[in-house]
């Protein structure tokens, strides 16, 4: 995860924004996730963009021109869904709501959704052994990997 991006790419010089690109190709082809987290699209160069492709956008607030140009450039991102307005839908997000659009298993994009974020669960102090096993045995991935 690379919060803030904003701050990774403000007045970065092409060849660091060339490197990025490239280095995020290579560790995508790996199987490996990147994750770069702003305020605002536009601060994520389209080169950089394009080599995403998972996507969770949660509310924006239009009240700008430049406001109103960041929500048209973050709606168009998404693969588009005949059931949904994605330009409209992503300044009527409420708290806990995002669109979300991922990588199917041929590595197409999905079609953009509309989708309820669940908060992390979390305790303090370690789990048990049984907790632990219990878990591992419930979990979708278990056996595959």
């Amino acid at each position: 995860f690379f919060d803030e991006a904003h701050l990774l790419f403000d007045e970065a010089p092409k060849p660091l924004l060339q490197k990025i690109e490239q280095v995020v190709r290579l560790i995508r082809s790996k199987g490996v996730g990147v994750y770069f987290v702003t305020q605002n699209p536009l601060d994520i160069p389209d080169t950089v963009l394009g080599q995403l492709g998972n996507r969770v956008q949660h509310a924006l607030r239009a009240y700008t021109p430049r406001d109103q140009k960041a929500v048209r450039a973050a709606a168009e991102t998404f693969r588009p869904n005949p059931q949904l307005d994605t330009a409209q839908v992503i300044t009527e997000l409420a708290v806990g709501e995002a669109l979300v659009s991922f990588l199917d298993e041929k590595g197409r994009p999905a079609i953009v959704e509309r989708a309820f974020i669940l908060p992390p669960a979390s305790q303090i102090g370690p789990i048990t052994e049984e907790e632990r096993k219990e878990a591992m045995a419930d979990s979708v991935v278990a056996g595959v990997y």
